[in-house]
């Protein structure tokens, strides 16, 4: 099982690399990242996200700030060397999204070097080997977390792969590997299999602070990426797993040792995260939370980036998919998100944020939901003032 301290803040403080360590004040600099030879402006990265880490959403992040690194959706190796429509969408990237990463998956049957050739040639600077998704998709085609469990076998496959992508860039794109902290507690790997790929070359390794077996139960035990930390002092450890606010970036660097944090799922209800962290890393304060408005304007432009690159039908469907997370941080927002839901075309979805937003651009007071902030009862509801604003639309028809 998990540690009893996972996530707990009064665990022993640990020296970040490239950081001051700090306990009860955030006397913090901010971390160096350096992947190989790939310098990153930032120590946060936007994980890969199988169904959301598409191009227009990298771009969204990587718009609002504070990302170092941002990858692709997970890459099947036998459909890119296929080149099937759809791995050529997951894998598309352009000036605006660098440095780019792609992440490839599968086993030692599959043709990981030449699908890892393949994407240095397709703008990939980052390379990155998943050893650590847990769902069947990937995991019962013997890649994923699979590689967990032969891990001579996975350091092998790792060193073809290295290899390789050395020889065809001089050394310039580096190899990395994400993984879990092994496929059950019994069964922790994570320290052995990260010190015998930094042998083989690999140069960083991130590390998803939960078992294969938790899915995503549970809590990340943050204190044990910080075996990773002891056992390769020679490349970057990049901690990951339930980071979804700006000072759980510095938590999990404290108590794990880590250099860099990778952002998931808390990316997706809050592009504008990353910039946060960073000015908490940069200054000791992550600023206030955004207004309505300002995370309005971060849909529209989400939905803008989508239309652009996937073209209008495609940008309604994602948007329908993706206003639920957004909605978690907006308070009660219902009629916004039904309306966004219930939309038929891409007009009449943006019709609705535009609406919304000149409805409470000038509204002073955060955007969250009312169960994290005390209620105040002279300030509006959101739900209360965007029915207001529909039921006086309808009457005025």
């Amino acid at each position: 099982m998990p540690s009893k301290n996972a996530n707990n803040t009064s665990a022993p403080c640990k020296r970040i690399r490239g950081a001051r360590c700090f306990s009860a004040t955030l006397d913090y600099s901010l971390p160096v990242l350096r992947i190989g030879p790939v310098q990153l402006d930032s120590p946060l990265l936007l994980a890969p996200i199988a169904g959301h880490t598409d191009i227009a959403f990298r771009i969204l992040c990587r718009e609002q700030g504070g990302v170092g690194a941002a990858y692709t959706d997970l890459l099947n190796s036998r459909a890119i060397l296929k080149e099937t429509e759809r791995t050529l969408d997951l894998a598309r990237t352009n000036e605006f999204d660098q440095p780019a990463g792609m992440q490839l998956y599968g086993n030692s049957d599959d043709p990981l070097p030449e699908a890892a050739i393949w994407a240095v040639d397709h703008g990939a600077k980052i390379i990155d080997i998943n050893m650590g998704c847990p769902v069947d998709k990937v995991a019962k085609k013997s890649g994923g977390s699979l590689l967990l469990r032969d891990c001579g076998n996975t350091t092998m496959l790792a060193k073809r792969i290295v290899d390789a992508v050395t020889r065809h860039t001089n050394g310039r794109v580096p190899v990395t590997a994400k993984m879990r902290l092994g496929w059950d507690p019994e069964h922790k790997v994570a320290p052995i299999l990260a010190r015998a790929l930094a042998d083989i070359g690999i140069a960083a390794v991130t590390v998803h602070a939960r078992y294969t077996v938790q899915f995503f139960s549970g809590s990340a035990d943050w204190n044990a990426i910080g075996e990773v930390v002891e056992a390769v002092p020679d490349i970057p450890v990049i901690g990951n797993g339930d980071v979804t606010l700006p000072e759980h970036v510095t938590k999990i660097m404290q108590m794990s040792g880590c250099t860099g944090v990778m952002i998931g799922r808390g990316a997706l209800r809050t592009p504008w995260l990353f910039r946060q962290a960073k000015t908490l890393l940069d200054t000791g304060t992550a600023g206030p939370e955004p207004l309505l408005g300002a995370k309005l304007d971060v849909v529209l432009r989400h939905l803008d980036l989508s239309k652009e690159y996937d073209g209008e039908e495609r940008a309604l469907t994602r948007m329908r998919q993706h206003i639920s997370w957004y909605g978690k941080t907006m308070g009660h927002v219902k009629p916004i998100k039904e309306s966004i839901r219930l939309a038929t075309t891409f007009d009449d979805a943006k019709a609705v944020l535009l609406a919304a937003r000149a409805e409470f651009t000038d509204f002073d007071f955060p955007a969250v939901a009312l169960s994290r902030t005390r209620h105040d009862p002279h300030i509006p509801t959101v739900q209360h003032d965007f029915l207001d604003l529909t039921c006086r639309n309808q009457s005025s028809e």
